[in-house]
């Protein structure tokens, strides 16, 4: 029996698809899109005898998580018994147990033979959740540990956020008794169990007015049975009819259906949904025109589906939220504003008493190297905070945000600023001492590698290079478990979990990129965007992740990886041309059709539809590249193009000027890392 990986131009691949539409029952819904997504990407394996498919595991990297799930695990009939499903389990843990926190996946609890086929092989069942089906029946949460650091442990739960159309609600009603007349009419996709713990799909208010309208009362009593399955969004209903008057100028009709319609979308929005699904044509005509107005996204279930791996990625405090935030606009707190930012401010709903925010703010004004912040938008006080600078931490006393809708950017760009700030002044942490953090708020501090204790966060700041068989020295009392003997990927994670640490002697890809002054300038480059008449826009440089855009070929870059930012000549002088300019950490990279990933990704850059269809000579169907990217540091000295050349040669390599990504080593990295950071060698 031969087990191996395969992608969607082996042969077997059509027998993958036939065996899980056959067991689709038990599978669950899958379109060919998907099937198709997951063999380019090679997430497949199946198990053949040369001629007969006998089995496959289709599964899915949630990288952001750090783990594996199988998504689909099937055996042919006259197979089973055989340890064809062992053979296969074990080909997937072998290639990825060094690499991941371990596998996860949904099953249902009935069904008794899977789940002695998961205890057999070492899965243990963390959880029980409700199914998405009409019947009501229930998943066991199942776990396979690679018994990685707990490092992962701040890993986010988050999941994509939907709002369903009433259109895929009447269809998942009537799921088990549903014939589409083609896979792209068919909604079942959404009621995969696998999709339980990636999604979270959301009806409106507005469902029940719908709903009451049925005057067949078995049929409607038979819909509301069915929202218990899914989570109803919170609106605000004086927002709401805001948005929907806004919204007759692109969704017109007076009609009952088109009222409806702009509710459904207006509740989106007003949610702060970031998705809408529907098969709604007229809906799905106009997603342009309001996806340019609005922050949401509307695709059908079988785009959505597609795409998830993408969307997962998507972040909540993403860039274009923060129109009307400068940079300028952090001031320090004037005695006229006191007052009115006690009140403001003050957690009363959480049962805060007044007098303990006073207190801290009187503490904070009192102590030597306090100060209190206020940050705002058109002139509005949207943030307050207070800071304790102490000989080696900054202490951050107070962090309150009122503006809801970009609560999650406000407390990213804060910290972002306060990690510089404290870089600056080498100092070796920052402690989050507020009491009131919302999840969202402590996603965003996992990212930034902050460590949660009993009642603060801390993150430890080591702004130096350490070799990968010291690594130790500096982890056996954030991470006591982490040695030189786990995998170069878990010691990545801890390289970014300690930004902007750097661990030498990792065999992790690097890569020279080049990238235009100007798109460097807009997307990380303040000193470059200074020279550009218009400069860049503050938004974006206060980014977290970044996606740059750029030609498939010649080179297939891979992640995690590093990148060192070089910037090209560009039709502009440029002081900081021909030099490279910055370093990131590669967290993703996206090929395909130049609309669907402008679409997944416009939140995180800075680019236009004119850009992408520039880049790819207005042929929308050349296959474009799409990089993301974190962790961004800005060098004080930027390496210029002669020095780089200089290191290349010493290095055994030829000169190069970069039309295009070159793969270096990490020597090479290090070499000019330092250059750019410390203007030499330490």
């Amino acid at each position: 029996m031969t087990i191996e990986f395969i992608d969607h131009k082996n042969k077997f691949f059509t027998d993958v698809k036939t065996l899980g539409r056959r067991n689709s029952a038990t599978l669950g819904f899958m379109p060919d899109g998907g099937f198709e997504d997951y063999a380019k990407n090679k997430c497949i394996i199946v198990a053949h005898d040369g001629k007969t498919l006998v089995g496959y595991l289709m599964f899915r990297i949630a990288f952001r998580l750090s783990r594996v799930s199988i998504v689909h695990l099937c055996v042919s009939d006259n197979y089973r018994g055989k340890n064809i499903s062992t053979s296969l389990f074990k080909a997937l843990k072998e290639k990825y147990e060094k690499k991941y926190r371990g596998i996860s996946l949904n099953c249902r609890t009935d069904f008794t033979f899977a789940s002695n086929i998961w205890r057999k092989l070492g899965f243990i069942p963390l959880g029980r959740v409700r199914s998405r089906s009409y019947d009501e029946h229930y998943l066991n949460i199942w776990w396979y540990d690679f018994n990685q650091p707990n490092l992962f442990s701040l890993s986010t739960n988050s999941k994509v956020k939907a709002l369903l159309d009433m259109n895929i609600i009447v269809k998942l009603r009537d799921a088990a008794y549903f014939e589409a007349t083609s896979s792209l009419e068919d909604p079942r996709v959404l009621l995969a169990d696998w999709l339980i713990d990636e999604t979270e799909l959301c009806f409106a208010p507005e469902a029940y007015n719908e709903i009451d309208r049925d005057e067949n009362l078995q049929r409607a009593a038979k819909t509301r049975n069915f929202l218990t399955s899914l989570s109803q969004l919170q609106v605000d209903i004086e927002q709401q009819k805001k948005v929907v008057s806004e919204l007759e100028s692109i969704i017109c009709g007076t009609s009952e259906n088109d009222i409806s319609d702009r509710k459904q979308i207006a509740s989106c929005i007003v949610s702060h949904t970031p998705y809408f699904i529907t098969y709604d044509e007229g809906l799905l005509n106009k997603k342009v025109q309001i996806e340019e107005k609005y922050p949401i996204q509307i695709y059908n279930p079988q785009e959505f589906i597609i795409q998830i791996d993408q969307l997962l990625h998507g972040e909540e405090y993403l860039p274009n939220q923060l129109r009307g935030v400068y940079s300028d606009s952090i001031a320090k707190l004037n005695s006229q504003e006191l007052s009115s930012c006690v009140d403001k401010f003050w957690m009363q709903k959480m049962g805060e008493d007044k007098q303990a925010i006073s207190t801290t703010i009187y503490n904070i004004i009192n102590a030597k190297g306090g100060t209190l912040y206020v940050l705002k938008r058109y002139g509005e006080v949207i943030a307050f905070y207070g800071i304790i600078e102490k000989q080696d931490s900054t202490d951050i006393e107070l962090l309150r945000i009122s503006a809801k809708d970009i609560c999650g950017a406000i407390f990213f760009k804060l910290i972002s600023e306060i990690l510089q700030a404290t870089l600056k002044s080498n100092k070796s942490q920052i402690v989050l001492k507020e009491r009131y953090i919302t999840e969202e708020q402590k996603e965003i501090l996992g990212n930034f590698g902050f460590i949660g204790q009993y009642d603060y966060y801390i993150k430890y700041v080591f702004n130096k290079i350490v070799a990968k068989g010291d690594i130790s020295q500096i982890t056996q009392k954030i991470y006591p478990e982490v040695t030189i003997n786990l995998s170069d990927r878990v010691l990545f994670e801890v390289e970014r979990k300690l930004f902007p640490l750097k661990i030498k002697g990792l065999n992790i890809p690097t890569y020279i990129i080049p990238i235009q002054p100007y798109w460097a300038g807009q997307l990380f480059d303040t000193a470059i965007a200074s020279e550009d008449l218009f400069g860049a826009n503050p938004a974006k440089l206060w980014s977290f992740e970044n996606v740059y855009y750029r030609h498939t070929k010649p080179i297939k870059e891979r992640f995690p990886a590093r990148v060192l930012w070089y910037a090209s000549g560009g039709d502009k002088y440029c002081s900081h041309a021909k030099s490279i300019i910055a370093s990131s950490c590669l967290t993703d990279v996206m090929t395909g059709n130049p609309k669907t990933l402008f679409r997944v990704n416009k939140r995180f850059g800075i680019y236009e539809w004119k850009d992408i269809s520039k880049l790819c000579n207005g042929n929308i169907n050349a296959k474009i590249r799409a990089l993301k990217f974190g962790h961004t540091e800005i060098f004080d000295y930027p390496v210029s193009y002669n020095k780089i050349q200089e290191i290349l040669v010493s290095n055994g390599r030829k000169r190069n000027t970069f039309a295009s990504p070159v793969e270096i080593n990490d020597l090479i990295f290090f070499q000019i890392y330092q250059l750019g950071k410390w203007k030499k060698q330490k």
